[in-house]
């Protein structure tokens, strides 16, 4: 049983900029992942999605990110363990040693780093007429490929970031994109909620607010949807694509048996990154601070500040200096550190497989 000095639970953007800090720190990691590849929800959601808030990029689509997190992650040799669901916490306080139980195996480590995002995440599914049978076939709760939306009359379904985004994104190739949300008060952010009133100003973009979907139609696959205004009136309309994007169910699973400290299903961590467990850090949209802001690069700053913690803790009264990329002497990748090289092909050829 390898010990490592760094276990990180997740391997979504944040994991993955642990596991470069990692590194930079001349320190072993791991990471484990319950999903069967690398980039959490961006990945598992939004792969062909821009993502506008990472510093020194204007924009990025999210499986151009994962891979370019990936590569940089990886090249320090750390072991990536896919398809693995943690189920338990163990800490050893004499020994300074944490059993880390999955449902494969045991990894034993002396620090972990918690950073899976919100938790396992499913998408809130509509209980409109129709929407049960259709999907698949034309109801969609996530977009993998854009292109297959191209020429149709496509309907989303909400009024958060998520909605309004895929609004200005397949805008351009659909034939026309209709906007539907049961208020008058949208959730998206006020430059993306500027542009779609602009676009649907000018008649590029449909919007009806105070308005719910009532049904799906179709005969094997999607063909109209029905939709009903504040007053009751009713209207018809043709639709190849549904996208009803109106949140997420959370469920945190084993790891709220863990003895953490929550705050409305939030980790609580100090500056550090430090939770109440000895040794247990976290970071990225999981963990709650005072002014916490759920950003990808909040979560990379965060995972930075959690690492450097690790290292304190596992070399205790050393003094750790901060190592930049941009000066000389920054360490090597030294992949002879870690024994499992095999598992960081496999997890290489799974992320190329699935973005192929």
């Amino acid at each position: 049983m390898e010990i490592r000095d760094l276990t990180i639970i997740g391997g979504g953007p944040t994991g993955l900029a642990g596991a470069f800090r990692a590194g930079m720190h001349e320190i072993s990691a791991r990471i484990v992942e319950t999903a069967p590849h690398l980039g959490g929800q961006v990945t598992a959601l939004y792969p062909e999605k821009n993502i506008y808030d990472v510093f020194g990029m204007p924009e990025v689509l999210g499986k151009d990110l994962v891979r370019n997190l990936t590569r940089q992650a990886l090249q320090f040799g750390v072991d990536v363990h896919l398809s693995e669901e943690v189920k338990m916490l163990a800490l050893h306080n004499e020994e300074k040693l944490i059993d880390v139980v999955t449902n494969h195996k045991v990894h034993q480590t002396r620090t972990v780093l918690l950073a899976g995002g919100l938790g396992l995440i499913t998408p809130r599914k509509h209980d409109a007429e129709g929407c049960h049978r259709l999907e698949g076939h034309g109801v969609h709760y996530g977009v993998r490929d854009p292109e297959l939306f191209r020429g149709e009359n496509v309907v989303i379904v909400g009024g958060g970031d998520s909605a309004l985004d895929w609004v200005l994104n397949l805008m351009p190739i659909a034939l026309r994109v209709t906007v539907v949300h049961r208020s008058e008060e949208f959730q998206a952010h006020a430059s993306t909620l500027r542009q779609v009133q602009q676009l649907a100003d000018h008649g590029r973009v449909g919007l009806h607010t105070s308005t719910l979907l009532r049904a799906a139609h179709g005969n094997g696959c999607l063909e109209a949807v029905t939709l009903q205004d504040s007053r009751g009136v009713e209207r018809r309309l043709e639709a190849q694509a549904l996208l009803p994007m109106i949140g997420f169910h959370i469920n945190l699973g084993a790891m709220e048996n863990w003895g953490l400290d929550f705050d409305d299903k939030k980790i609580v961590v100090n500056s550090r990154m430090e939770t109440n467990l000895p040794g247990v850090f976290a970071a990225g949209d999981m963990v709650t601070y005072p002014g916490k802001i759920k950003l990808i690069a909040t979560g990379f700053a965060e995972a930075a500040i959690a690492v450097r913690s690790a290292v304190e803790y596992v070399r205790p009264g050393q003094k750790v200096r901060v190592q930049y990329s941009s000066i000389a002497g920054v360490p090597k990748p030294r992949p002879e550190i870690y024994s499992s090289s095999a598992l960081k092909s496999d997890a290489e050829t799974a992320f190329s497989s699935k973005f192929a």
